[in-house]
């Protein structure tokens, strides 16, 4: 095994941290599964890390990392919606957002060219924001006051910015092709 490996090996780390988590959360273990959810947290990090430092980069890891934070994203917030801890809208909303970038890459693939895995400011910053609430739900669990009154606010910004960040995609991505189009003759 190559060390350049090693980042891609901590992406498939964080994506098999995904069952124990969503069994802990399941079993009201909450404190264990936010130490989990640190774990990918900080994995995702030192991945990122790693890659960047070392040069380590590959196109498998530019799409394998956002792969694994949206597989514990999203296997979370169905988690909890079902257990009733977060709305029903606000996971639709985020689950949409991302079949919508996914249709998106599709057409782009299809009738442009192959699309370059780049995440966005908004969609770095929705991301970051959807951890928190999760955080902040689960804490909730415990200490409601304040952590719930923070989970309703950082919840209503994860609304707006995964409208903003699927937008944005779309906008970008119009953009390109349209350029790409132009300069093509097509």
């Amino acid at each position: 095994m190559s060390p350049s490996n090693i980042p891609n090996l901590i992406c498939f780390a964080r994506i098999a941290l995904v069952i124990p988590i969503i069994r802990l959360l399941f079993q009201e273990q909450f404190l264990l599964s936010l130490l989990l959810i640190l774990v990918a947290g900080l994995s995702d990090i030192l991945d990122g890390y790693l890659a960047k430092k070392n040069n380590w980069r590959s196109y498998l890891g530019a799409v394998l990392d956002p792969a694994a934070d949206k597989i514990l994203l999203v296997s979370l917030f169905l988690t909890l919606q079902s257990m009733d801890l977060i709305p029903l809208w606000l996971t639709l909303t985020v689950i949409l957002r991302d079949l919508m970038i996914v249709f998106g890459l599709s057409l782009y693939r299809y009738f442009v060219d192959v699309p370059q895995p780049n995440p966005t400011r908004i969609s770095k910053i929705n991301t970051l924001l959807q951890l928190a609430f999760i955080i902040l739900v689960i804490l909730a669990q415990g200490i409601q006051f304040p952590f719930e009154i923070l989970s309703m606010v950082c919840g209503s910004l994860v609304f707006v910015t995964s409208i903003l960040s699927g937008l944005d995609y779309w906008i970008i991505w119009s953009i390109e092709a349209k350029k790409k189009i132009y300069q093509s003759g097509r």
